[in-house]
């Protein structure tokens, strides 16, 4: 192993490496997905089969490793989507995390190291439910949230590569991704009957939280919802193509398998040099995310934002130092958040989630922490 795992740190064979590395985009889109990948794997010599394939992502599942097996969509696209902060008293931040979490909009919650030392991720139906979910998070922790929805994106890219054995995952020619969609959808195009609108709702619905658990998943799909396999695979393909869908594959639960040393880098940049920074940032092989977000002065005055993803702490702070200094940022204002726990970590949900239960269950507790965040502030 690259480091000394904690308990809590997945152990993973080299297959699972391998299938981790290649599969985090450009999942098949054939009836048999697990044979396909086995077939790709096959072009760099690592033998395997479909079964084992199956078996391999099945047992990152069990160890927590794997988030979902499915899109990844784009937040303009296909919903309203923010990323958000909460300034907690340090005593009172698993109880405020768990009232966060309640919110099926909130997909991705984690504590960081600042005074804002909650921050979160609302994806809603609409931007009337996410401003719903904003203001009943406020009611229910007394805190007001920072609010910071993405103005320009330069680089977003969570499929990133890893190495946790010792040893490098072949990659197989990108080439060959004519062995991700099936033959057919191509050929048999115009034959096809596209979707109508409760249909495609339905079908987002249904790979939302990603491939159900077996060898034929998309017939599975197709099933539950009274189509053929065919309309499925068409219709996810279609999605890629118009950008709906970022990427589709395995997403990964990263802090797992040992990356824990994950740093949000925020940035004071001038608004006219935001642009020749951010496309420079977005370039730095450490850089994972890269996106502009909005300054909310006098409390944040930080508008650019980049992630950097690491095993050790101390060489992402180097990777950070060697960044600035690259790029001459030395003189500009910057901050560095480390995320210390993840509260939540899961794909977006955009069908319309109730909030009534949530609002219902206010308890003495919650109006609690609401008096203390009002003496904090």
């Amino acid at each position: 192993m690259t480091k000394n795992m904690t308990k809590d740190t997945a152990i993973i064979s080299q297959l699972q490496q391998d299938i981790i590395n290649n599969s985090q985009k450009g999942f098949p889109l054939t009836s048999n997905p697990y044979k396909t990948i086995a077939e790709q794997l096959a072009q760099v010599n690592i033998v395997t089969n479909e079964l084992e394939v199956f078996d391999a992502i099945d047992d990152l599942d069990s160890q927590e490793v794997l988030s979902r097996v499915g899109p990844v969509f784009d937040h303009k696209k296909a919903g309203a989507s923010t990323l958000a902060a909460l300034a907690v008293p340090a005593k009172d931040l698993d109880k405020v995390a768990g009232i966060v979490n309640q919110f099926d909009q909130v997909n991705h919650n984690y504590g960081r190291e600042h005074s804002y030392n909650l921050w979160f991720v609302i994806t809603a139906s609409d931007m009337v439910a996410l401003k719903s979910t904003i203001v009943n998070i406020e009611l229910l922790t007394g805190l007001p949230v920072l609010v910071l929805p993405m103005e320009a994106s330069y680089h977003i890219d969570l499929a990133f590569s890893i190495n946790v054995t010792g040893v490098e995952s072949p990659f197989y020619s990108q080439e060959n991704k004519q062995l991700t969609q099936p033959s057919t959808l191509t050929e048999s195009k115009n034959n096809i009957i596209n979707l109508n609108d409760s249909e495609k709702v339905a079908l987002r619905g249904a790979i939302e939280k990603g491939l159900p658990a077996g060898l034929s998943p998309y017939q599975v799909v197709a099933k539950q919802l009274a189509l053929t396999e065919q309309q499925v695979l068409m219709q996810i393909a279609n999605w890629q193509e118009d950008g709906l869908i970022r990427r589709f594959g395995l997403v990964i639960k990263h802090r797992k398998l040992g990356y824990d040393a994950n740093a949000m880098v925020v940035w004071n940049i001038p608004n006219d040099e935001m642009d020749s920074v951010a496309l420079k940032l977005a370039k730095c092989a450490p850089v994972s995310l890269c996106y502009q977000r909005p300054r909310r002065l006098p409390d944040w005055p930080y508008n650019l934002f980049c992630m950097i993803h690491g095993t050790d702490r101390g060489l992402v702070l180097q990777q950070i130092s060697q960044i600035t200094e690259q790029l001459g940022l030395e003189s500009i204002e910057k901050d560095v958040l480390f995320s210390f726990k993840a509260y939540k970590q899961h794909g977006a949900r955009y069908s319309k989630a109730k909030i009534s239960k949530i609002n219902a269950s206010k308890t003495d507790n919650s109006y609690e922490i609401k008096k203390q965040g009002q003496a904090h502030g």
